[in-house]
């Protein structure tokens, strides 16, 4: 049996003498820790992160303008119109998704996922919308060309902010306060 006494590898101070079981290296997990980032650290600098992120110096500044050039969003030619509702159509490429099931309410089901939408928001009235753009209020064929358009990369008309709000600012506005057209 081994009689020579075990310091911790970290602080150097005198360990417990274990009889069973492997034998002890350091005195607490935090020496352990510690001594693992220190003795650990590979040729490319810790695995950890150290402090903040250093700022970027002037030779790695970037070219953003390349970046912020408007992209080709549907790289597909065959794009179509499916009729959700009475009121909304939805612009796809065919590609399809899962919509999880909603326990007492719906079961899981497989649908095509939208590129833009057209909406019709007043008698005669619609819009068309693609991400965060808009364009409209116009005809029927106008919003499906917009919407056509937009997925292609074009630009809309306006952006918006809250889908939500704007959807019912424009319904408001041109159905007056009394739910007829103005």
């Amino acid at each position: 049996m081994d009689v020579r006494a075990l310091h911790c590898e970290h602080c150097g101070a005198l360990l417990p003498d274990k009889t069973r079981g492997r034998p002890q290296r350091f005195c607490s997990d935090a020496h352990r820790q510690a001594h693992r980032k220190i003795a650990s650290v590979p040729e490319k600098g810790p695995r950890y992160r150290t402090g903040r992120p250093k700022p970027k110096s002037a030779s790695q500044d970037y070219d953003f303008s390349e970046e912020f050039k408007p992209e080709n969003r549907s790289q597909k030619t065959h794009l179509r119109f499916e009729k959700v509702n009475d009121v909304t159509f939805k612009l796809t490429d065919g590609e399809a998704t899962n919509v999880p099931a909603s326990h007492g309410q719906w079961g899981g089901y497989r649908t095509t996922k939208a590129v833009a939408w057209v909406i019709n928001i007043a008698p005669g009235e619609w819009l068309a919308r693609c991400h965060n753009e808009a364009s409209g209020p116009s005809s029927f064929s106008e919003a499906k060309a917009n919407a056509l358009a937009m997925a292609r990369g074009g630009a809309g008309d306006y952006f918006i902010e809250n889908p939500i709000d704007h959807l019912n600012g424009l319904q408001a506005h041109l159905l007056g306060s009394d739910g007829t057209p103005e």
